[in-house]
């Protein structure tokens, strides 16, 4: 069971109902601080929370908003159009299915890892407070804390220690307060010794071994834990402990300086570890539906070890047998831009979204739109950059659309060696126009190459904020719809290259065979039908029985080798620079001159087809 969609309506950031089609995939979500992805975060959360508990949604209701209205509401739409709803009024959350999720406590935030900068590293490694006040502090399950959150079964504890005895207290005498807090106490005791000592039923080091393995191959750790004690005054006498007890390629670490070997980076993976871990140890307590959100948490993670959890949630080398992660359907949040690009080269398959920051609340970016579209929504998000670099993509691929494939080939064997740029793209418009003989649209291709330099070149944004940046860019806009609009020449091949065709000149008393140069097309264009440029190569000529003879004179002689050697070079010959070299010899012969169309008419193929009559079929 999978989330298709998200729809939340005046929830904390958000200004208005915006709904985001996430499509059962996983999500990758890049957003700046105060963008609203953190409200996207706490949406998801409370919707899943509300099915055990009351989430005020009216207090919820973005503070900005004075509408009076009561229409704060997160809506999830799952498999099989089933669609659950949490608004001010009601909700219909409290389902077995979303339940049971909630349960699971896979809401992960960078703040539930903060306490990895509090861990005190001595010879013993205590992460009681991280673990109880951050990544399981959300943890509850009915065999092991009665239902109840881990962080409150100790908070309860806490607050009961500190509670007076004595007259006009709660409790008179000392035994009263003492039994009271260790009836508190014993429920976090119960909770340690099942989750960290190993012979708890549901201790935890081994699942958290198999998500930490997956970071840091040679590091194993496994838990031991001091309980909490009370004194005859009803206080703590001794504070809980949970130890790490951490092995690199199965030496301990603790008589090695342990704050050397552990590093934020490693105490970071531990604890994305003992979340994860809790979590898969969890997870068939829910069998149909299992959310995982992890906000931000790449924050503590050094650049090979984001690469690795990365690699940890897709699985690809697990066999599928092994695979933890494939029936959950995983969020992720980061504010680090570069981090967003590596993961989507490095996620195939998941649904990538961008949260800017707007005048009328989150302004959320679909990696399924096209172009212009995410060239438009950054604009309107004042991300200008941005724009410019999606206007430049629409650009590059308008003129890979409407090109002919010969034109869009780069450099090297097939264009494999270094790809075309937009420049080169640009050129080839006006190369595909001048090659069929027609007008290139010149005001269209000096817009383009204008704004390519002042606008689609990443290295030109000096002065983003600037109205005429602004400017330019509306401009640009409308040169892109211009060029998106324009229709090319069609053309079509009337004549390939290499077709050979005879000649006879009888009043000259002249024959040659001509070889085609380039292919010749009809060319389609605004109404009107014309042919492309007729160039050939003369392959044999001759004059009065003579093969290759000069021009004039009688009787005929042949060109000298070197002669006929320069009269090849000047090959190929257009139409009418055939008419010209020809009419030397009728004004030698003091005969009438011959024209282009005498010459198209004279030009034959083997099976008698005329050169002329073959081009002029084809316009009709």
């Amino acid at each position: 069971m999978k989330i298709q969609s998200i729809t939340i309506n005046k929830y904390k950031a958000f200004t208005k109902e915006e709904k985001i089609p996430v499509g059962g995939s996983n999500v990758f979500i890049y957003g700046e601080n105060g963008s609203g992805k953190s409200s996207f975060y706490y949406a998801l959360k409370d919707f899943f929370q509300s099915s055990v508990e009351t989430v005020k949604m009216a207090e919820l209701r973005n503070f900005n908003l004075t509408d009076g209205g009561t229409d704060c509401s997160i809506k999830v739409e799952f498999d099989g159009d089933i669609v659950k709803t949490l608004n001010e009024t009601a909700k219909d959350t409290n389902t077995t299915e979303i339940i049971d999720a909630n349960r699971l406590k896979s809401f992960l935030t960078y703040k539930h890892l903060l306490g990895v900068h509090n861990v005190k590293i001595s010879d013993k490694i205590d992460v009681f407070e991280l673990v109880l006040n951050g990544v399981l502090k959300h943890f509850k399950s009915n065999t092991i804390t009665e239902n109840v959150e881990l962080g409150k079964l100790w908070n309860d504890t806490l607050v009961e220690h500190d509670k007076e005895y004595g007259n006009g207290q709660e409790f008179y005498f000392a035994r009263q307060k003492k039994a009271s807090v260790e009836s508190k106490a014993k429920k976090v005791n119960k909770a340690l010794d099942n989750l960290f000592h190993s012979t708890g039923s549901d201790y935890l080091a081994p699942f958290v071994n198999r998500v930490l393995q997956k970071l840091y191959p040679e590091m194993e750790i496994q838990f031991t834990r001091r309980n909490i004690t009370i004194n005859e005054w009803g206080r703590i006498d001794q504070f809980p402990v949970i130890n790490l007890q951490v092995s690199e390629n199965g030496i301990s670490i603790d008589a090695q300086n342990p704050h050397f070997s552990l590093n934020e980076a490693k105490l970071s993976a531990i604890a994305i570890s003992i979340f994860l871990g809790a979590i898969i140890k969890q997870s068939p307590f829910s069998p149909n539906l299992k959310p995982l959100f992890l906000d931000d948490i790449l924050i503590g993670l050094d650049n090979e070890n984001r690469l690795r959890l990365l690699n940890l949630l897709k699985e690809t080398d697990v066999p599928e047998a092994d695979k933890v992660f494939k029936h959950f359907q995983i969020f992720i949040t980061t504010y680090d831009r570069h981090w967003y690009e590596v993961s989507k080269i490095n996620l195939a398959g998941w649904k990538f979204i961008e949260f800017y920051k707007s005048a009328d609340g989150p302004k959320v970016i679909h990696n399924d739109k096209t172009n212009l579209e995410k060239a438009r929504e950054y604009f309107d998000a004042f991300d200008f950059p941005a724009a410019a670099n999606y206007l430049r993509k629409e650009c590059e691929r308008l003129l890979r659309v409407k090109l002919l494939e010969t034109y869009t080939i780069g450099e090297g064997i097939k264009g494999l060696i270094k790809p075309i740029n937009l420049e080169t793209l640009i050129n080839r418009l006006k190369e595909f126009y001048e090659d069929l003989g027609i007008e290139p649209p010149t005001n269209l291709i000096d817009s383009l190459q204008n704004y390519k330099s002042i606008l689609f070149n990443p290295m030109s944004h000096s002065d983003i904020v600037s109205p005429i940046y602004r400017n330019d860019l509306e401009l640009a806009f409308q040169t892109i719809q211009d060029l998106e609009a324009i229709v090319l020449p069609k053309r079509t091949v009337i004549i390939e290259k290499g077709t050979l065709f005879n000649l006879l000149l009888p009043a000259i008393n002249y024959t040659a065979q001509v070889e085609i140069a380039k292919d010749i097309y009809l060319v389609e264009h605004n109404g009107g039908k014309t042919e492309t440029t007729i160039s050939f190569f003369f392959k044999t000529w001759t004059r009065a029985t003579v093969l290759h003879a000069v021009p004039t004179g009688i009787p005929a002689i042949a060109y000298t080798k070197i002669e006929l050697l320069d009269k090849i070079k000047s090959n190929p010959y257009t139409l009418d620079k055939a008419v010209d070299g020809l009419n030397v010899t009728y004004r030698d012969r003091a005969v009438a001159e011959i024209n282009i169309q005498d010459l198209r008419v004279a030009l034959t193929l083997a099976g008698g087809d005329i050169l002329n009559d073959l081009i002029e079929n084809a316009k009709l």
